[in-house]
């Protein structure tokens, strides 16, 4: 696009639970300068995040058994089992900087990306597609990594290794994904990056392939910074109030649905 800017590179490592979900909902509402930013994470314990949807009862003794904090996303979905993996958060203007407008040209240019920075450290995937449904709404005790939508990148076997999700809020879009490094236990038999390349995998190693492949697909550079006073300290208070209760709806409302893992 021509309007397109230089979008903004957050590679925070990792996060506790609350802090990183807050995080991305700072970075949704504070809007910093309108740019699209890409945030990099992991996860500082293990959780069990669940989709805002879902119930929280019967994750409890689930999540005990492995010693999981639970908390709740922003996003939609099924819960994900979150440890050895990177997690990545993108927050756009829809229609500008290179970002669709439209929510299925969002999530075929994000998982794109996502495809060949896998393909370039020898994770062939593919769009799901086929007879599979654009979006599941799972509203009981559903594991994302259990289900698969059409927009989904599965391995050749049809294991499901890459799943995300949208919210869309006041002009805003908020674009959630997972990837696995090793098989997380409350999912053992999804697809993860060092099963299916026959090797350990690092999130430094991944971190590094999406840079340029987001860069090369969206048309935009990324140019790497840090949160600001104004996004730290809203995501500071976020963590500290709804999101360090699992029990608490997601805030705000959703303006557009969107496909969800």
């Amino acid at each position: 696009m021509s309007d397109a800017r230089a979008w903004r590179l957050l590679r925070s490592g990792p996060g506790t639970p609350s802090f990183n979900l807050a995080c991305d909902e700072a970075l949704l509402d504070t809007r910093g300068d309108g740019r699209p930013a890409l945030r990099l994470y992991a996860w500082e314990p293990a959780a069990l995040s669940l989709g805002r949807f879902q119930p929280l009862e019967p994750f409890v003794e689930r999540a005990a058994a492995h010693g999981l904090t639970i908390v709740r996303r922003p996003t939609g979905g099924g819960a994900i089992h979150h440890d050895r993996e990177l997690t990545f958060c993108l927050v756009a203007t829809p229609g500008r900087d290179g970002y669709p407008i439209s929510v299925e040209d969002a999530y075929g240019l994000v998982h794109e990306a996502v495809r060949r920075a896998l393909e370039s450290l020898g994770v062939p995937l593919r769009a799901r597609g086929g007879d599979a449904p654009l979006s599941v709404k799972p509203r009981d005790a559903t594991l994302c990594f259990l289900d698969t939508t059409a927009f989904d990148l599965v391995d050749v076997a049809g294991r499901k290794v890459v799943g995300s999700a949208q919210r869309r809020r006041d002009g805003r879009v908020l674009h959630h994904g997972s990837i696995p490094l090793e098989p997380p236990a409350l999912s053992p038999g999804a697809g993860a990056l060092s099963i299916l390349a026959g090797r350990p995998v690092t999130w430094d190693e991944v971190a590094d392939a999406l840079v340029p492949a987001f860069s090369a697909v969206f048309g935009c550079p990324l140019h790497e910074g840090v949160l600001s006073d104004a996004e730290r300290g809203a995501a500071q208070r976020l963590a500290a109030g709804p999101y360090a209760d699992p029990r608490l709806p997601a805030r705000g409302r959703t303006t557009r649905r969107a496909p969800e893992p």
